[in-house]
């Protein structure tokens, strides 16, 4: 659901193995009916033509239900995607979030239950190059998937499935705190590199932009303890394991902030730098670092007439 760069990835190789629909924007939609989808990038050139492919999850209800349904739309749109899908889903149906930001669990729980709901964490970048044609940039790890239930079981079918269709996947029993991981990741690099114009592997090379992404990381890692979070590292410690670790693996990635206003669209900033100034205010944590970059993203969005 929301069959953008990400979404046609995951849609394209498990279309091999299983049955797939796709849900996205009439041009991307239509390029698929008439050709097929076409990947391209670090994990090959290929062409998915037994794929399913519709504009609305109306014209889908003949197919359903559906065991597993990816929403890998932008996060504002995940109450709405949410919602649209639900005629498509049985008792034992889940819904995976595979979205950046940290709240989208919890959004779908309230919607389809706790039970049905799981979370989904792509440590890999891909671009929409046409209609029709995504490329696979970027690949750092693998791609995490577990239930709010911590069912490891059902996770780790999830994760298998993935893996055999060719995305490297595992299971996690805490999919919350990894989506916290990753939020960590985009909350340092996503906006920065969209108000820079710049791939990610140039902010951490310059003392200034190691500076504000560490005081980024601080703030975040306070209200992710406010949260209740069971983190893996310090905020010191992530940030080396960020420089020497991630950077590497993603330095010539486009952050899809800037690809986002490039393209005169809203940006998931309210869902990752935001997120950490909503949460700070609920547990009067200050975050100046975070708000500062939160109102340059806002101001760019109405510069680019968002």
């Amino acid at each position: 659901m929301g069959a953008g760069a990400i979404g046609s990835v995951f849609g394209g190789f498990l279309s091999n193995s299983q049955d797939v629909t796709l849900i996205g924007r009439e041009a991307h939609i239509s390029a698929i009916r008439e050709k097929g989808l076409k990947i391209s990038g670090i994990w090959g050139e290929h062409l998915f033509k037994n794929l399913k492919a519709f504009t609305s999850s109306d014209e889908c209800k003949i197919y359903a239900p559906y065991d597993l349904v990816l929403i890998t739309t932008k996060s504002y749109d995940t109450e709405y995607a949410t919602m649209q899908i639900l005629p498509l889903i049985g008792k034992d149906s889940l819904v995976a979030s595979v979205q950046n930001g940290i709240e989208n669990e919890g959004i779908i729980a309230k919607i389809v239950g706790e039970e049905r709901t799981m979370g989904g964490m792509a440590i890999f970048g891909a671009m929409l190059i046409e209609p029709g044609h995504v490329k696979v940039t970027v690949y750092a790890s693998e791609c995490l998937f577990g239930t709010l239930t911590k069912n490891i079981e059902k996770s780790k079918i999830i994760a298998d499935m993935i893996s055999k269709a060719g995305i490297p996947s595992l299971p996690t029993d805490d999919i919350i705190r990894e989506k916290w991981m990753k939020a960590f990741y985009n909350i340092a690099l996503n906006p920065l590199s969209a108000i820079l114009k710049v791939q990610y592997g140039k902010l951490g090379i310059y003392d200034e932009t190691r500076a504000i992404i560490k005081g980024m990381l601080k703030e975040a890692f306070e209200v992710a303890r406010a949260e209740g979070i069971k983190l893996k590292f310090t905020y010191e410690e992530y940030f080396e394991h960020l420089m020497k670790k991630q950077l590497p693996l993603t330095s010539e990635h486009i952050s899809s902030m800037l690809q986002d206003l490039e393209k005169h669209k809203r940006t998931e900033i309210d869902y990752i730098n935001g997120a950490i100034v909503r949460l700070g205010k609920v547990h009067g944590i200050r975050t100046p670092f975070n708000e500062i970059i939160v109102n340059l993203i806002r101001t760019l969005e109405k510069m680019h007439g968002v």
